[in-house]
């Protein structure tokens, strides 16, 4: 199974678009300033219809890599509203991603199954000891990930669209830094998956 560090330096390079080069070559850039960027680089996406994989990829690169060591995923709830479903992990490894998808969502779902579930934010602090992760602490194990924060991805009626997880390789609680980073990353994968469903129909 992959190691999650590995692909650090390849998020890094992957969310390196035209205008966020264009950006760097004027001088050094915020935080803020290169988070700004990827916002425009993925409504742009959504706006030119690009396949809703695609969107969400670029919306998680853009999200890690404002913060080295923090490894995320965008999951979707499946239409019979029980199961989840695979949209976006791609510094996750592979055989993680598999088994957790098709996973039913629950109260004792790991992370991402009870956010959605509940329909609000799921914090484990550590995947080792925390009871949400009873049934998948096995499977966790095998990856390095201790620590997974859960957002829902919520319509504009609010209604759960799916989660969005902040994964980390040690035990960690949030320090409210990554709240803006959250909001950003919900807002934009909502507004992809509303949209995809919209031409779909």
């Amino acid at each position: 199974m992959s190691d999650p560090q590995q692909s650090e330096a390849t998020t890094k390079q992957l969310v390196m678009t035209d205008e966020m080069r264009e950006v760097l070559h004027g001088g050094r850039v915020t935080d803020e300033e290169a988070l700004t960027v990827g916002e425009r680089q993925v409504e742009a996406m959504i706006a030119a219809k690009k396949p809703l994989g695609k969107i969400l990829d670029t919306l998680v690169w853009m999200i890690e890599a404002q913060s080295p060591g923090m490894f995320c995923s965008v999951l979707v709830l499946s239409a019979d509203g029980n199961h989840i479903e695979h949209a976006a992990a791609p510094s996750l490894p592979p055989d993680y991603v598999q088994a957790v998808n098709g996973q039913p969502i629950g109260p004792k779902h790991g992370s991402c199954g009870t956010a959605m579930y509940r329909g609000e934010r799921v914090i484990v602090t550590d995947i080792l000891t925390d009871p949400l992760w009873e049934d998948y602490r096995a499977l966790a194990k095998g990856t390095g990930l201790r620590a997974c924060w859960s957002t829902p991805i919520l319509s504009g009626r609010g209604k759960v669209l799916g989660s969005f997880a902040m994964y980390y390789l040690q035990p960690q609680a949030p320090t409210g830094e990554e709240a803006r980073l959250t909001d950003v990353a919900t807002r934009l994968a909502a507004k992809a998956i509303e949209n995809q469903r919209a031409n779909a129909s």
